[in-house]
């Protein structure tokens, strides 16, 4: 009797870790895909409206020496739209870290984007970290802090 009840306290609390390890992947893969969103729609389809979609409302970004929040970002798509015409913006990630405790994720990533006009292709790389929390079950960015890469 004592070697079975020992046999089951260790399967439950096996299949309890394997559980959390299923929901933590989940939650990860939820994530990445958000960042992925966040890029396409509003950096590269300049779609201010879906910031509160992605965002927490005191997001914010640390962009090479400046603090940028959610309006600094929707004004930042105004002009975007306006300026950039005709230019496609294709967003790729590598996610190479990442850490979960309770309802919130960091995240570290190396961002490649290719931007595209015409004939003419230009493509960048920054070193990139986001923490994101679960509100009403939905994950959002919290901050995110971005570092260009000089690609020679």
């Amino acid at each position: 009797k004592l070697l079975f009840a020992f046999f089951l306290i260790i399967t439950s609390c096996q299949k309890e870790k394997d559980e959390m390890l299923t929901s933590d992947n989940d939650d990860f893969e939820t994530v990445e895909q958000l960042v992925q969103s966040v890029f396409d729609d509003i950096w590269s389809d300049k779609k201010a409206e879906l910031l509160t979609k992605y965002h927490t409302d005191d997001f914010i970004l640390l962009e090479h020496g400046e603090v940028w929040t959610n309006d600094t970002i929707a004004n930042w798509c105004k002009r975007a739209k306006l300026r950039d015409k005709g230019v496609e913006r294709i967003n790729r990630f590598d996610f190479f870290e990442a850490k979960k405790e309770g309802n919130r994720i960091w995240m570290a990533y190396q961002n490649y984007a290719t931007i595209k006009k015409d004939t003419m292709e230009r493509k960048l790389q920054w070193l990139e970290s986001i923490v994101a929390v679960k509100q009403d079950r939905i994950w959002k960015l919290e901050l995110m802090h971005s570092t260009r890469i000089n690609r020679n």
